[in-house]
């Protein structure tokens, strides 16, 4: 697949930012209904940072954080944090800091909390993400995502990313809003991000404030090396916490305390993978399937492509490569080593089914599989050069399936350097006696059928490999002589 242009990425980060995601699953959630914390969710950080490696939290904070019902209460389905001024653990004020590390950890959707903020000076309440495994290095090579920020008076809120390298030399952007004025302490309002492999976008009551593309991030770390989607394409887990005073917040007013922050919900939800059709309905077989009629869902969910960026840039806002076909509409193009494609079916009727997909190759040909369900249904099926990116010839395989939905999955299978495009799968059922002389599909033959056979023989197109031995010679010609004779049943 190219290289990414200025002017790709430029179109990208256009396309993302407006994009929709696809329909929501609630995957986790924490209502908060229960008289304690329900720590197969949560798992209480203790104390003045030092244990965590970070003393002080790594901001010159004035809390010492415990797991007391001074500082986590229940009541009428809400969760409070409260931040207390009083001596504690050597420390002047106590507060609460939660994680899901290792209980909830997740890569993209909707992460989303229901939240009323504390105000006081110095106060600081935060609903964020740290990486699981942090495996680009440390803070902040492995990235932090804030969903929600505000310091001591409740006016403003903050979303921000933090990436780079580590810390002393990270870097981060972000967006900030006041939502006309609002007071955040006065009621509750819902936080959420909706993280996607390029982009993630911040909404305050489902109203979006801000959106970074994965085109203004990065990881300066040897592992993150050639991946534009690094620091945020791994697992991280949520954190809920109350600090008070600090780098950002300043010296808190101790006539201010106690506060807190009221947690209504927690809640995560995943994108979903679903059928990209007209009617949002599997895509029926047998039947022909558009190959860039892959399944709605993100990346390494629904479709893996290697470099993320859409180099035909057309047709639909994924990272999948598709350009204008000649042979009308589109095709997926540029394919590279490990890519997949997903598409949800529904097979009419159990049996065996060829699948004839159209392959355009220059010099190399290629090889792929097909999967039903995480299982493979065929084995690697090369398909020939054909002469040019638009030279189209059939590639056949047989696979057997079984009636009902399924995920179908085409598998590249090539090695590095072999490339080619894709423009359709065709679904053919088999019956006990297929005419496989009948060359045009019409249900008859005649001589328009020896002329097509004739065409693609020539033409090298492995359609008319009747003897099934994946290359063309008199065999095939007495195969189809020998149909062709006996006629169609």
């Amino acid at each position: 697949m190219q290289t990414k242009t200025m002017a790709a990425a430029a179109l990208m980060t256009a396309m993302l930012a407006g994009a929709a995601p696809a329909q929501l699953d609630l995957v986790w959630s924490d209502e908060f209904d229960g008289p304690t914390l329900d720590l197969s969710k949560w798992e209480p950080m203790i104390g003045n940072g030092c244990s965590y490696g970070v003393c002080d939290w790594g901001n010159n904070e004035w809390q010492y954080y415990t797991d007391r019902p001074e500082n986590i209460a229940f009541s009428g389905g809400v969760m409070s944090i409260i931040a207390r001024n009083e001596f504690f653990g050597g420390k002047q004020y106590t507060s609460a800091r939660l994680r899901t590390l290792n209980k909830g950890d997740f890569l993209y959707g909707r992460i989303e909390a229901r939240l009323q903020l504390p105000d006081a000076g110095g106060v600081w309440p935060a609903f964020w993400m740290l990486p699981t495994g942090s495996p680009y290095g440390g803070w902040a090579a492995s990235g932090e995502i804030d969903i929600m920020e505000s310091i001591n008076t409740p006016s403003q809120v903050h979303g921000t990313l933090h990436y780079g390298n580590d810390w002393p030399n990270n870097v981060s952007t972000g967006g900030s809003t006041t939502m006309g004025g609002t007071d955040f302490g006065a009621g509750f309002h819902v936080y959420a991000i909706e993280w996607e492999a390029d982009v993630i976008r911040w909404y305050i009551d489902d109203v979006l404030f801000s959106t970074k593309t994965s085109a203004q991030w990065f990881s300066n770390a040897p592992a993150a090396s050639g991946n534009p989607r690094a620091p945020f394409d791994t697992p991280f887990h949520i954190l809920l916490n109350v600090a008070v005073g600090g780098n950002w917040p300043g010296n808190p007013t101790p006539g201010d305390y106690p506060v807190q922050m009221n947690v209504d919900y927690v809640r995560v939800y995943s994108f979903s993978q679903a059928p990209f059709t007209g009617d949002d309905q599997p895509h029926p077989v047998p039947g022909l399937i558009e190959t860039e009629d892959f399944d709605k869902g993100l990346a390494g969910e629904a479709y893996f492509d290697a470099d993320g960026t859409n180099n035909g840039g057309q047709y639909r806002t994924t990272g999948v490569d598709i350009e204008v076909c000649d042979e009308g509409g589109f095709n997926i193009g540029w394919v590279e080593e490990n890519e997949w494609l997903e598409y949800t079916i529904d097979v009419a009727e159990t049996g065996t089914y060829r699948i004839d997909t159209r392959v355009a190759s220059q010099t190399t040909g290629g090889t792929y599989r097909f999967e039903i369900d995480g299982s493979p249904v065929s084995g690697d099926i090369y398909a020939a050069p054909t002469g040019g990116w638009q030279n189209w010839a059939t590639s056949p395989a047989e696979v057997d399936l079984t009636a009902g939905q399924h995920v179908l999955r085409w598998a590249n299978r090539s090695s590095v350097g072999a490339g080619y495009n894709l423009n359709h799968f065709d679904f053919v059922l088999l019956g006990d006696d297929p005419c496989v002389a009948d060359i045009d599909g019409n249900g008859s033959l005649n001589v328009d059928d020896v002329d097509a056979f004739v065409a693609a023989f020539i033409g090298g197109d492995l359609s008319v490999d009747l003897d099934g031995n994946g290359s063309l010679n008199v065999d095939d010609v007495d195969a189809f002589v020998s149909a062709f004779i006996a006629g169609c049943p």
